[in-house]
């Protein structure tokens, strides 16, 4: 399951906003400041503060002044998992998922994904789909994994938007539908999804559903190599060397006709990152 290999992206990428969470959350502290020494620590588990347990978690997960441990961060979430906090249980599947602390066990993270999506978590559904999309700890059932995808969809999960557009184009649990793999590979990609986005870029370069189009497709390729992490190695080798191909067959007027295009894409976007920050959670 490829796409687990980006799930520590995401508590990377929070560094940079995460002192807003905290000020929401930590309303007696200093945002960064003492977030683990143990008076504070005491502090909030004595508030019952179920957002502050997990943001506990995650900062033991991502590291914080040198002091960094995946079993702490389990022994948090579990903490808050036991309060019915969904987030944390994603996040515990997501240890399991990567053996983080823990032994690699997928039955055992498809367990807290599947708890977790009962209870509603967007991200939990669409990793509950995956794991039925491709045999990791359940057994395959892709009628399940598109069940599961919608679910989470219908939350305006822009991976789960994704995950259906691929269904669809592969004909997996459903009936190959090309025309509704653009619709929802349209509706991930506008949320600034960036496999959505070099999905619609193959789209438009190959003509699949869609008039052949390389000012279109050398603009959505564009916009999703900007998107993608740098952790997400392997998809930015690959993209960027469609860009360049694809770059080489633009004429002059095409080229400017392609910047317009990909400042319209860029504005259009629906930012993801401050609402992942908000929740305090992750997902794949």
């Amino acid at each position: 399951m490829d796409k687990l290999v980006i799930s520590l992206i995401i508590w990377m990428a929070m560094s940079s906003v995460f002192a807003v969470e905290q000020e929401e959350t930590y309303t007696d502290l200093v945002p960064g400041v003492g977030m683990l020494e143990p008076s504070n620590l005491g502090e909030l588990v004595q508030r019952g503060d179920i957002r502050a347990i997990n943001n506990i978690g995650l900062l033991w997960a991502k590291g914080y002044e040198g002091k960094q441990s995946f079993e702490e961060a389990l022994r948090w979430w579990k903490e808050a998992a036991k309060k019915g906090y969904t987030v944390s249980m994603n996040n515990i599947g997501l240890l399991y998922a990567n053996g983080h602390g823990v032994t690699l066990d997928m039955e055992e993270a498809f367990n807290w994904w599947h708890q977790s999506a009962f209870l509603g978590d967007a991200w939990a559904m669409n990793s509950v789909g995956d794991c039925y999309e491709n045999g990791e700890g359940v057994t395959q059932d892709f009628v399940q994994a598109m069940t599961w995808y919608k679910s989470s969809a219908e939350q305006g999960e822009a991976l789960a938007m994704y995950n259906i557009g691929v269904m669809y184009e592969k004909g997996q649990g459903v009936d190959l539908d090309i025309n509704e793999a653009i619709s929802w590979m349209k509706r991930a990609a506008n949320l600034g999804d960036p496999f959505a986005m070099s999905t619609m870029g193959r789209f438009y370069r190959d003509g699949t559903g869609v008039a052949v189009d390389i000012v279109e497709a050398y603009a959505w390729i564009t916009v999703a190599q900007e998107k993608f992490s740098p952790q997400e190695v392997k998809e930015l080798v690959k993209i960027k060397s469609e860009r360049n191909i694809l770059s080489v067959r633009l004429s002059k007027s095409q080229e400017k006709s392609a910047n317009v295009r990909i400042n319209e894409i860029l504005e259009a976007i629906d930012p993801q990152d401050a609402n992942e920050v908000r929740q305090g959670g992750s997902k794949i």
